[in-house]
Parts: structure tokens; sequence; C-alpha cells
């Protein structure tokens, strides 16, 4: 393998690392803005006008965040019934198949999801929440998301990597 495509695969498991520790810290968030937003509604009467915002703009950064790293790792869920039950060559053909078909939507779900964050910059969207924020201060998550992953399925379809991102 060449310098420059080492240098690449260590780049992109450096952002999907960060990705995992983002994830785990937006599930973080999540949790603890829910339980001081029961806390303070509950115990001292004083709801906050922000805790249900950041819980979906949380879950939504902490899902994609995320996404990279199951697909590295070959987390997500998966159907084996056709592929077990094949002969393993064939199966190899399938699992190419597949690899191809998820870089292909992803990284096209990558474009559609880019083309919108750039959208948002232009015309000043923000957010539907009781406290608006711009918008594509959550969307780009999704963005990051999708093209990390993608990128994890070119991998897997191109690179005989045995070893998990860690």
């Amino acid at each position: 393998m060449t310098r420059p495509a080492r240098i690449l695969l260590t780049l992109h498991d450096g952002a999907t690392r960060v990705g995992y520790l983002g994830g785990v810290a937006a599930l973080a968030l999540v949790t603890a803005s829910y339980v001081f937003e029961v806390a303070a509604r509950y115990f001292f009467n004083a709801p906050t006008t922000w805790a249900s915002d950041l819980v979906g703009y949380s879950l939504c950064a902490g899902v994609f965040l995320m996404l990279p790293y199951v697909t590295a790792t070959r987390g997500h869920v998966a159907v084996t019934l056709v592929i077990d039950a094949v002969p393993s060559r064939f199966a190899a053909l399938l699992h190419a198949v597949i690899n191809i078909l998820g870089f292909a939507f992803c990284l096209f779900a990558a474009w559609i999801s880019y083309s919108e964050n750039v959208r948002q910059i232009t015309r000043g969207v923000l957010t539907l929440g009781n406290d608006p924020i711009p918008k594509w201060w959550v969307s780009i998550f999704i963005t990051f998301g999708l093209l990390a992953a993608a990128f994890h399925f070119l991998r897997h379809l191109l690179v005989r990597e045995e070893r998990p991102v860690q």
C-alpha cells in the first residue's frame, strides 16, 4: 500500500474514532439533559426551554457520529440467511455487491445531505425548537456519518482488513 493511501486510511480511522467518542458524548448529553429537565420540572417546578431541543439534536448527532464506527466494525443489523446458505465463493460475490451498494447509496445520501447543508447555510435556516439554532449545526452530522460510512463500505470491498477500528 502506498504512503498516501496509508495516510488517508489513518485519517479515516481517526475521524471514525472521533465520531465514536462524539456519539458516546452525545448519548451522555441526552441522558444528562433529560435527567436535568425532569429534576427541574418536578422537583423545582422550573421546566427548561432548551432540554427537549438538546435531546433531539444530540440524538441526531449521536446516531450519525456513531454510524461510521458501526459500519467499520460491521456492527449493523444483517440478515444473513441467503449468504449463509450459498457456497462461499458466491457469498463473497454477494458481500462485494452489498459493499458496492452500501458505498453508492451512502455516498448519494451524503451528497443530498451536503447539498441541504449548503442550502441551510446560504438561506440562514433555523430549527423550529424553543430556542432556534442554525439547522446546519445539526444536519452536518448526517453528512459526516453518511460520507464516512460510505468509505468504510468501499474499504470493506477493496481492502482486506480484519482488525476493527480501535
